[in-house]
């Protein structure tokens, strides 16, 4: 284990919250989010929710920094239940309540619209903090969770590295994308910072 080189990008209006496990030591040491396997934003592709094919090796300063080929102009975010460590075996994580409670708080002081938890680790250990039955992994649209907090949560499959195939995440990238066109369909643009 390592510490990470990643800087979340978490700020207030973001129409969707990427929740990982913790930065994998190549992304944290090529200083980019998913910047070693394709996976992840070929699906956001497949399901609509990019506009354009786009490369691993600095996509998430385009969909995660900026508006520009997403759909809608939906503002996209991501963090970690874990943040400091940068850590490719998830067995070796071991997530904490301090952990929980952070993401928690953060989740509460920026509200995004909705939450989709990329990881089972994340999914058992974030969802029992919260004081709920963990769903199976790849289930989709859970609900809201916190509290005072009108956030939604999305339960989504890794992109890679697990039996669930890739066809499945689509699906449910595609009821994400619905789900955000019937609850906010003219988004308009606004200004974004890190």
């Amino acid at each position: 284990m390592e510490k990470s080189n990643l800087i979340p990008f978490v700020r207030n209006n973001l129409d969707v919250l990427f929740i990982g496990l913790n930065p994998a030591k190549g992304s944290s040491r090529n200083k980019h989010y998913f910047s070693v396997n394709q996976a992840f934003w070929n699906q956001l592709f497949s399901a609509g929710l990019i506009k354009s094919i786009i490369d691993k090796s600095n996509a998430d300063d385009i969909v995660f920094g900026s508006t520009k080929i997403n759909c809608n102009n939906y503002q996209f975010g991501i963090t970690d239940l874990v943040t400091k460590i940068a850590e490719s075996n998830s067995q070796k994580i071991k997530p904490t309540d301090e952990d929980c409670k952070i993401l928690k708080e953060t989740i509460i002081k920026i509200k995004p619209r909705t939450a989709v938890i990329l990881h089972g680790k994340v999914l058992d250990r974030f969802i029992s903090y919260l004081g709920f039955e963990p769903p199976e992994a790849n289930t989709g649209y859970i609900g809201e969770l916190i509290d005072s907090c009108p956030t939604s949560f999305f339960n989504i499959a890794f992109p890679h590295g697990n039996s669930i195939k890739s066809e499945k995440k689509i699906i449910r990238y595609k009821e994400l994308k619905t789900f955000l066109m019937k609850t906010h369909p003219n988004k308009k643009y606004s200004a974004f910072g890190r």
